[in-house]
């Protein structure tokens, strides 16, 4: 795991498990690549703002997910094993116990 992801995961550890959810819908939207500098600052200042949730639904547009398969996401490192990654979370899971 690179020191940036190990970074980046400690980052988001106080966020609550919507915000999470939030901040992998963001990350995964390919209308994200598209957007100018200018959209993904507004993006970031709505993401750590509260908002009301009439002000998110008026902002956004859900879908429906009828097959959880279309949720899955291809972006496992291909440098770190999949082995590698279950030793981490058995010890993780060790310490926690």
């Amino acid at each position: 795991m690179t020191p940036n992801l190990k970074a980046a995961i400690a980052a988001i550890q106080p966020l609550s498990r919507t915000e999470r959810q939030q901040l992998l819908q963001i990350l995964t939207q390919d209308e994200l690549a598209e957007n100018s500098p200018t959209e993904l600052k507004v993006l970031s200042g709505q993401f750590w703002q509260g908002i009301s949730l009439q002000q998110l639904r008026m902002t956004q547009t859900p879908i429906t997910i009828h097959n959880l398969k279309d949720l899955a996401a291809d972006f496992w490192p291909k440098e770190d094993s999949i082995e590698d990654f279950l030793v981490f979370l058995r010890q993780q899971h060790q310490e926690v116990i």
